[in-house]
Parts: C-alpha cells; structure tokens; sequence
C-alpha cells in the first residue's frame, strides 16, 4: 500500500504499512456499531488501544477515497479521540475544518464542533457556539454517555464564565451528568469530576466532594493520562473548597450588614426621639410663658400632637420599614393629642 494522505497539516507517510495491518484495522473500523449506538465511542476508544490503530494506518484509511464513508469516518473519529485525548486542540480543529465537507452531516460531527468551539478561548461568542453544538449533539446522539458528559462540562463552563447565569441551564447540566454516568454504569470517573463541578455550582458541597474523591480513587493509574487526570480533580477539589469558603464568608457578610443596618436605623431612631424631646420642650416654655393654666394645657397638647407628627413622618421617610401596625400608632396618638389640644385651647 503506497502512497502519502494528509492528516491536517501534517503529511504522513504510510510507505512502511503492510497490506495486512491496514485491512485487519480496516475490518475493525468496519464491525464498529452505528455513531447513534450507547457503545459506539466505547467500542471505538477500545480499538484505539489496540496496537494495530497507529496514527498512521488511520490516516492512510481516512485518506482513501476508495474506502466506504463510514469506515473512513470511523477513522476520522479515532484520530479525534486521540487527539483530543492528548489535548492536541490544534491538530483536532484543523481536522475538524478539514472534513467537514465529507464528514458534516454526520450526528457525531456535531459532538466535535462542540468539542471545536470549546477548546477555543473563553469569549461569550465561542461558549455559546460550544454549548449550541452540544446541546444538538445531545437531541441527535442522546444515548451516548460521552456526548451528554461533554454537553455538561460545557454548560458548567459555561455557568461559571456567565455574570447572569440560569439555574435552569445548571439543573440541565445535572441532569445530563447523571444520565452519563447512569448510562456508563459510572464506568468514566472524568464524569464523576464533572459532575463535581456542577454540584459545585449548585452549592452541594457535600455531593461535590464525594464525586471528586470517587474520580480520584476510580482513575487508573497505569492510563497515559493519569497525571492529566488527577491535576484536573485536585483543582476541581481546590475549587469546591474556595466555593464554600466563600459562600460561608458572603452569609457571614450578609449578616454584618444586616446587624450594621440594624444599628443605624436604631441610632436614627433615638436621634430623633432626642430632637423631639428637645422641641417639645422648647416650645412647651415659649407656649407657657405668660399664658393661664388652661389654654397653656391645649397649646402645650397641640404642640405634643404636632412634634409627634411631624417626627412620625421623619420616621417613615428616612428609617422606613417595621411593623406596619406599630407605625400607625404614633400617628393615632400625635391626631389625638393634637384634637385634643385644639379643643381645650378653644375654651
């Protein structure tokens, strides 16, 4: 078998292949099940293992237009996985805008443009095709643990990049991470991890650290990617720590303004308690002077009603708030007294 196909940028060059290594990955690539299957990205992850599927005997297949589509795009989803499993964003991306010609109507192409968009940066333009792309993956594939898995990481970017985010979109993320790992038979503990992160979110701390401990304890330490993995869990787990510590800290906050609040309106209230204490008696001794005993007693009334008023208005402008019965009784005294004061001056 000769020839040179191209992978993205880069040429491989299949020369040294034997007839027989290609045909036996090629059979392989043929038994795999439909991309709609639960178990087609397991079977096909399986056969990644599998020292026959080298990089370039899946280059030479996918590069061989005498091969049927779907075989060839079963190759094409190999070399995704490889790529995306080595986080090589870049080769997985240029593969990506490469085949998506022949490739772009498949069900599972929506799942590596989701994948495309969210190795990008963070800018809202980006998340927001990532989790569009997902979510349709999702209605076309919805029996596939790793499709639902990678539409719930990314509404958990998603969620924590947003200044307005929507718990409903959280509780959907939920939703889809427990489906994964119900359909798996929690097999992935990376799904565990993810479903940390939302439990994070939601503020279940107490879910989220026993999801992390269970990825860290499931994760096989003879994977090539052990140590990727087990970074990722310690920063999940730093996180669900900060969270709660700062969730306990803003509770703590909340209730210093509220006590805070508390004290100034309390403060207000004796200051103007004090001014009134202090205009009633002013005014009660320019009333007395000089008057009788009874018309003296009606202004001194009338003046008691009307400081009582007007310090009840004080009251409901700059304090507000309360018993909203027990603020209409200092305006039922303050009428009281002041029809009261009117009618003993009057005689």
């Amino acid at each position: 078998m000769r020839g040179t196909y191209q992978l993205g940028y880069v040429d491989l060059d299949y020369l040294d292949l034997t007839w027989t290594s290609v045909s036996v990955l090629l059979a392989r690539l043929e038994s795999l099940p439909p991309e709609t299957h639960a178990s087609y990205g397991t079977e096909a992850r399986a056969l990644l293992e599998d020292p026959i599927a080298t990089d370039d005997a899946l280059a030479a297949i996918l590069g061989d237009p005498s091969q049927s589509e779907q075989a060839r795009f079963n190759a094409f989803y190999c070399v995704q996985a490889r790529a995306w499993r080595r986080r090589d964003h870049l080769t997985h991306r240029a593969n990506v805008d490469q085949y998506q010609s022949p490739f772009g109507d498949h069900p599972m192409f929506y799942f590596m443009q989701a994948e495309y968009y969210s190795s990008l940066d963070g800018e809202p333009a980006n998340r927001q095709a990532a989790l569009t792309f997902a979510l349709e993956a999702v209605r076309r594939l919805s029996s596939i643990p790793g499709v639902l898995h990678l539409a719930a990481s990314i509404i958990a970017d998603q969620y924590e990049a947003d200044t307005d985010p929507d718990p409903q979109l959280l509780l959907e993320g939920e939703r889809l991470i427990r489906q994964a790992i119900a359909l798996s038979h929690g097999a992935y503990p990376r799904y565990h991890g993810t479903h940390a992160r939302i439990a994070t979110l939601r503020g279940a701390y107490a879910t989220a650290r026993a999801s992390i401990a269970r990825a860290i304890d499931e994760e096989d330490s003879s994977g090539a990617e052990y140590a990727l993995r087990i970074g990722d869990y310690q920063l999940i787990r730093a996180r669900i720590q900060y969270a709660q510590q700062a969730d306990l800290l803003r509770i703590g906050q909340n209730e210093a303004t509220t006590e805070l609040r508390g004290i100034r309106t309390q403060i207000l209230e004796i200051m103007g308690l004090l001014a009134a204490v202090i205009a009633f008696i002013t005014t009660a001794a320019n009333i007395a002077a000089g008057q009788p005993p009874g018309p003296a007693s009606g202004l001194l009334t009338c003046a008691g009603g009307v400081t009582l008023l007007v310090f009840w208005g004080f009251h409901i402008l700059v304090i507000g708030g309360g018993d909203s019965r027990r603020r209409l009784l200092p305006l039922l005294l303050g009428a009281i007294l002041l029809g009261v004061g009117l009618a003993l001056a009057g005689h």
